[in-house]
């Protein structure tokens, strides 16, 4: 049985510039339409299999709470449909489910009376929760005295003590402190082998690459990729570091183009670059960490004999440049005619991500650029193990007992 499905899910809210346009609205019986259309989610489809664990990622305001909420019954959806099974627990925004006056104990009953649970066998799971919310005298005491990080503590503890076989959690360890959030993920690695079934959304990626088996992205209300986790949350890296390039570009003044050179060219240019696996002639634009990555560089030299050099750098979509070299930094002599050269890198250890090359045509001095190519042959890169960062450093682990130990 699929625990968790969802079909066409949509949502819609009505924004009033006025709150008394609302009123107004509804008085003209829709001769007037007072309202703006925010379309919080649009069209989303997806089955969650039992005992897994589907992460769900974007930007603020892409529809995650929203999605959620829907799930844990707490929103309706404009169209669509959710289908559950068994016993759902769901940590929300901050405080979501608490009454502000009463104590954390009576919460903590309450919830678990909303819940279906009795007041004898919630008498008896009771010690457990104080024991992990470790929030002391403040058990009996008001809620709306409580700290965010208090908060939380309570609500994890409750949701995760019902037993649900449906856990949705929104955001929650980014409030708790470090010791806190280590408490949690333990708990979330245990439900998941005990076969629970668990829905995550949390803007800390790592968490979610390593805890999710699957991830949705959301993208102004619609899934803009779904799939594996360490591919949807690599795209979705990548996305954010375009979007931050565009951002710095759209801030800074654009140079005025220059007119292109009339006539015949009289100096050395690049006519084609070319990426593929070493030993292969075919173009590639894809690759994996570990693979021989061949770059070609062919140019036209109008006036030979004339030295020339290539320079061939590495960036990521953010510009960060990850490795640079050229010709006339390593002494290789090219052909002072028409030619072509070729950069292998082997075993390349560039992480996921999405990547571009820049390549000079550099005069005998490496100095003045004959020609350059500022963002060509765009590549992606696909890791098939677990790691951060830009590039897989050889390493070697050292281990020993301490003295006495």
């Amino acid at each position: 049985m699929i625990p968790l499905r969802a079909r066409n899910l949509s949502k819609v809210y009505r924004i009033y510039s006025k709150p008394k346009d609302r009123l107004k609205e509804y008085l003209m019986r829709g001769r007037r339409r007072l309202h703006q259309e925010f379309w919080a989610l649009r069209d989303v489809s997806f089955e969650v299999a039992a005992g897994s664990t589907l992460g769900v990622i974007g930007d603020n305001g892409a529809g995650k709470s929203t999605l959620l909420q829907i799930v844990a019954g707490t929103v309706r959806p404009t169209d669509g449909s959710v289908q559950t099974s068994g016993r759902i627990s769901a940590i929300l925004e901050l405080g979501a489910g608490f009454n502000p006056e009463f104590t954390g104990r009576e919460n903590a009953f309450m919830n678990g009376a909303i819940m279906g649970i009795s007041q004898r066998e919630m008498e008896s799971r009771f010690p457990a929760i104080a024991d992990f919310a470790e929030i002391g005298d403040f058990m009996d005491r008001p809620v709306k005295m409580y700290s965010s990080g208090m908060y939380v503590r309570l609500a994890f503890a409750v949701a995760t003590s019902v037993d649900p076989d449906l856990l949705i959690i929104d955001e929650a360890l980014a409030v708790g402190d470090q010791y806190f959030q280590k408490r949690c993920i333990d708990r979330i690695i245990s439900f998941h082998e005990a076969g629970k079934t668990i829905l995550f959304c949390s803007h800390n990626l790592y968490q979610v690459r390593t805890i999710c088996e699957r991830v949705i992205w959301l993208r102004d209300g619609k899934i803009a990729l779904m799939g594996g986790a360490q591919r949807v949350v690599d795209e979705y890296e990548s996305y954010l570091r375009e979007r931050m390039v565009q951002e710095v570009a759209a801030r800074e003044v654009a140079p005025s183009p220059q007119a292109p050179e009339a006539g015949p060219r009289q100096f050395p240019w690049i006519t084609e670059v070319i990426l593929s696996v070493e030993g292969e002639s075919a173009p590639r634009n894809q690759f994996q960490t570990g693979e021989n990555m061949a770059i070609t560089v062919s140019y036209e030299v109008p006036d030979p004999p004339t030295v020339i050099h290539v320079g061939v750098i590495i960036c990521r979509n953010d510009d960060v440049r990850c490795y640079g070299i050229g010709t006339h930094v390593e002494g290789v002599g090219l052909p002072t005619s028409s030619g072509k050269v070729t950069l292998i890198l082997p075993n390349l250890q560039l992480l996921s991500g999405e990547y571009y090359i820049m390549v000079f045509l550099l005069d005998q001095t490496g100095l003045h650029p004959y020609d350059q190519r500022r963002k060509e042959c765009t590549f992606w890169i696909n890791q098939p193990f677990l790691a951060v960062g830009i590039c897989q450093l050889e390493h070697h682990w050292k281990v020993e007992a301490k003295a006495g130990a």
